[in-house]
């Protein structure tokens, strides 16, 4: 499978954290300074779950697995 990249990263994409928890892609944010875009992730186990995070991190293969 090709490595992601951030153009990749839509709604519904499922990433698997290192620790075990599954998460989905809820929406794409990005900011109108400098600062890298984010996703909004919501747990597949518990949707009152959820955290922001940047989407170089969810690309960081030592944090997450794509599942899709």
């Amino acid at each position: 499978m090709a490595r992601l990249t951030s153009k990749d990263i839509v709604p519904g994409l499922r990433f698997e954290q290192r620790a075990g928890a599954v998460w989905t892609v809820v929406r794409i944010i990005t900011y109108t300074d400098k600062t890298s875009p984010h996703v909004q992730l919501v747990m597949e186990r518990d949707k009152t779950t959820q955290k922001t995070i940047s989407i170089s991190a969810l690309l960081e293969p030592r944090l997450f697995r794509n599942l899709d």
